[in-house]
């Protein structure tokens, strides 16, 4: 069987390209769909990624400067109530005390001092007082 020139053949469709045009498809139907473009979380996964792993690392990075500085605000806070205890068993009555790390500023009977803190291995301190010479 042939087929006579009055009947065309299956239509299709040619879609005209320009240059720098968004290439189109045909659907299912028949009917031609411009393609779709990513969407911004497709084109940026990389950077986002890295956005959110600086984001994590500062986050971490605070968190543990904020853990350190509360230790040694604790270990400086219970070196200062042990240096009073001792002083109170002598007798005598602190009037301020502030210690950073294994030194401390004290003022006893209103006069300074100056205070070093030895940790032996046993854990338990001693203290050496000296007068306090300076501006």
């Amino acid at each position: 069987m042939s087929t006579d020139s009055t009947t065309p053949a299956t239509p299709t469709q040619e879609v005209p390209t320009q240059p720098g045009a968004t290439p189109v498809e045909p659907a299912d139907d028949g009917t031609v769909q411009p393609e779709q473009e990513p969407g911004f979380v497709s084109r940026h996964t990389t950077s986002l990624i890295t956005v959110l792993v600086a984001v994590i690392v500062a986050a971490l990075a605070i968190g543990g400067l904020s853990w350190y500085h509360q230790q040694a605000d604790d270990a400086n806070a219970d070196t200062e109530a042990a240096f009073v205890a001792v002083v109170g068993g002598q007798g005598a009555t602190v009037e301020t005390v502030e210690c950073e790390g294994d030194t401390c500023a004290a003022v006893i009977g209103g006069q300074a001092y100056t205070v070093l803190v030895q940790e032996d291995e046993d854990g338990e301190q001693h203290f050496g007082v000296a007068a306090y010479t300076g501006d």
